[in-house]
């Protein structure tokens, strides 16, 4: 009986051997659609309602405003409804719907376009088109969470489907798991908790490596900021992006722009405003398509993974960890993609299929563990153990935080190696191994 259970990434080193027969995861609405991928420079209004600030920006009256198209020639476009209904502040509406138009304008995301639409109104019907969902500063995350027009089991199952989420200020409030010491939020950013500072005005922020690697710049960078929160991780792993470089908030080194991961979704919350002035169009843009994790319909084969297991295993052997990333069909692929393609790839060399293997989404472990002692895995079992592994990853979204074996948890980290040396054999023998030695 094999299970796969686990809903942070921490390595568990651990270590196989493979060989011959020795050792071897609707209500009415008004949307403004504005597309931003027009040879023609068509105006197209925009009409948003505002209201007071709390954890928003600064509010101003009801307004319309006047959105030029912009032409670009991307390779995919990302679909972004923005909220701008009740509670919603206008400058902070019109401050993404402008950094969208300026990423667009200025090729600021390479092979990608950004269209948009705002709607008053939010559940399943008007999330259904989009990419991502974006809510914008507000008078407060309770208030979202409250409102009549919003449906937050919509955005859950949103979400939880394999889009995305982009929450600023209230935004961010609202889509974090807890809001510590006054309410619960919707959690499709589980593992967040939020601090609420009260603070208005320009403070810096402090890009991570995690930041660097997704903005192209590191260092340290202004952002307006009106009362957003202060982040940290509880009960799973998330990705900070940006951290809070002063006190002036009292939360130095706390998460100002946190990625998180739910079902086989992913959400982004940001505490500072930028969107607004100063204003970060790139960040805006590449924290939206983080956020919508686009895959295209590459497709993989047995033999090209078995060569990737190859290197994968001597890498691990070298360093005693994983890489980053492997690279497959041209694709940077993450390692919970890998983890999933290797569990493909053994159940079609153990049936001799050729059939191409589609490279899908999968999101991290959350929490990875394992506890397992030394012996051998027999090829019924190891089958079988992949065989869930699939059935896990298409259920959940995300990769396990470990597997049951005969001989004990056997966690994430260790797994990845585990068929990595399957297939490696495979590579070389052109069969499967009829078992594998592990060892802790």
């Amino acid at each position: 009986m094999f299970l796969i259970l686990g809903l942070t990434l921490t390595l568990n080193t651990g270590f196989a051997s493979v060989a011959n027969n020795s050792s071897v995861n609707q209500g009415t609405h008004n949307i403004t659609s504005i597309n931003l991928n027009n040879t023609n420079s068509n105006l197209v209004k925009s009409t948003i309602n505002s209201t007071s600030r709390s954890e928003g920006a600064k509010s101003t009256t009801a307004s319309t405003s006047t959105v030029k198209t912009a032409y670009t020639s991307p390779n995919k476009t990302i679909k972004v409804l923005i909220y701008d209904g009740i509670y919603a502040i206008t400058d902070c509406v019109m401050g993404i719907e402008s950094a969208l138009k300026t990423a667009n304008t200025n090729h600021l995301v390479a092979g990608y376009n950004f269209t948009y639409a705002t709607s008053t109104v939010i559940n399943s019907a008007t999330l259904a088109p989009y990419d991502v969902l974006a809510m914008p500063g507000g008078t407060s995350g309770l208030n979202y969470i409250s409102s009549n027009g919003i449906s937050g089991t919509a955005i859950k199952n949103f979400v939880a489907n394999g889009k995305g989420y982009l929450g600023i200020c209230a935004g961010a409030y609202s889509g974090s798991y807890y809001v510590n010491g006054m309410y619960y939020g919707w959690g499709v950013a589980p593992h967040v908790i939020s601090e609420h500072p009260d603070q208005e005005g320009n403070l810096t922020v402090q890009i991570t490596s995690a930041g660097q690697q997704l903005f192209g710049y590191g260092g340290i960078i202004t952002m307006a900021h009106y009362n957003g929160p202060a982040m940290y991780a509880s009960g799973g792993s998330i990705v900070t992006f940006a951290t809070y470089a002063d006190n002036i908030l009292g939360y130095k080194g706390y998460g100002a722009i946190i990625g998180d991961y739910y079902g086989k979704g992913r959400s982004v919350l940001v505490g500072p405003h930028p969107e607004l002035d100063p204003q970060y169009p790139d960040i805006v843009a590449k924290l939206i398509l983080w956020a919508a994790n686009p895959t295209t319909s590459t497709t993989t084969t047995t033999n090209q993974i078995a060569t990737t297991a190859s290197t994968v295993k001597t890498f691990y052997e070298t360093n005693k960890r994983l890489p980053n990333y492997v690279t497959l069909s041209n694709q940077q692929v993450t390692l919970p993609q890998y983890l999933y393609l290797l569990a493909k790839s053994t159940i079609q060399a153990n049936s001799g299929s050729t059939t191409p293997i589609t490279i899908s989404k999968v999101n991290p472990a959350s929490a990875p563990t394992g506890n397992f002692k030394s012996g051998n895995i027999m090829k019924s079992e190891y089958l079988s153990i992949a065989q869930s592994l699939i059935t896990f990853i298409n259920t959940n979204g995300r990769a396990p935080n470990y597997v049951t074996t005969s001989l004990g948890k056997m966690s994430y980290n260790t797994t990845v190696y585990f068929f990595s040396k399957i297939m490696s054999f495979y590579k070389t023998n052109n069969r499967l191994p009829n078992y594998v030695s592990i060892t802790p």
